[in-house]
């Protein structure tokens, strides 16, 4: 049986400190994720720096949506409108107009009359129309932005802010954001959802149960021996899992070779790999002395 080497959990640890960072040395905007919110022009969004670049993904659903800046001190003013190209999105391009605390028009962005060219989101690899854009000095004050179509129709992305900044908790919190936009905003297929959830169910259902067992294991060589044989049951089932969201992953990184979560989450799963094979070699083989409590755990955490 081939053996796979003991993986110390520090190097693992390194990997995921490493990872975070290339992430935050990333030239993206920080995602912002809006849809089903609830916005008037009582409303509005809060954009905090405007100077730090964001991207607001947002659907216009019958009305316009509001955004608002309120800066103690003079900044520079970067607004640049896209669309999604995904099938299906549908909708009219999208206009912007921004205005001060008296109401006058300060700026405005014309989705109409502009040119939109084709644009591709290396970080979350994407594909967008990229719209009409402006820079503007300002000074200190409160600023309102308006996003809009003649129906009011349609999901758009608009970026605010043009100094590129992924601190790790950014980082963090793009991991999270991001997979829900995949779904929400760029209509991720509903099969390539359902084996993802099918796989992901199979694997973790597998490793709670094993993890359960080794924990109570712990005190008894009974349990211990009846850890080992669920085990040997479970494991198919644990690679089963792993193997549907494995072929899931390929399929969409097939689709979208160049983006930066895609790498992270290639990384991952590697990882994943590797410890599931541990997993399984330890646990079906009785005569081992210990079962693989800490590579199981860490297993969990990665799912």
């Amino acid at each position: 049986m081939l053996k796979i080497p003991n993986i110390n959990s520090g190097l693992i640890a390194l990997i995921f400190v490493l990872l975070l960072v290339s992430i935050s040395m990333a030239n993206a905007h920080q995602p912002r994720l809006d849809i089903g919110t609830s916005v008037s022009i009582e409303n509005p969004i809060m954009v905090d720096d405007p100077e730090i670049s964001k991207a607001f993904y947002g659907e216009l659903d019958g009305k316009p949506v509001y955004y608002q800046i309120h800066s103690p001190q003079p900044f520079q003013l970067y607004v640049n409108l896209l669309v999604p190209t995904s099938p299906g999105q549908g909708g009219e391009l999208v206009s912007a107009e921004v205005t001060d605390s008296s109401g006058e028009m300060i700026m405005f962005l014309n989705g109409t009359n502009s040119t939109w060219t084709p644009y591709f989101e290396e970080f979350g690899g994407d594909y967008y129309l990229k719209g009409p854009e402006a820079t503007l000095n300002v000074p200190a004050g409160t600023y309102n932005i308006r996003v809009f179509n003649t129906q009011n129709q349609g999901k758009y992305s608009i970026a605010i802010g043009k100094i590129e900044s992924f601190p790790a908790n950014e980082a963090i919190s793009a991991l999270f954001t991001l997979p829900l936009l995949k779904e929400q905003f760029f209509s991720k297929p509903v099969s390539t959802l359902f084996f993802e959830f099918l796989g992901i169910i199979l694997a973790m259902g597998s490793l709670m149960t094993l993890l359960t067992l080794m924990v109570k294991s712990r005190k008894s060589d009974e349990l211990t021996s009846i850890t080992f044989l669920v085990g040997g049951i479970l494991t198919p089932l644990l690679w089963i899992g792993t193997i549907i969201t494995t072929l899931v992953w390929a399929g969409v990184i097939y689709q979208n070779p160049k983006n930066i979560l895609g790498l992270f989450n290639s990384l991952i799963l590697m990882i994943i790999l590797i410890l599931t094979w541990r997993v399984n070699s330890k646990t079906r083989d009785a005569g081992k002395e210990k079962l693989p409590f800490i590579s199981t755990f860490i297993l969990v955490i990665l799912w």
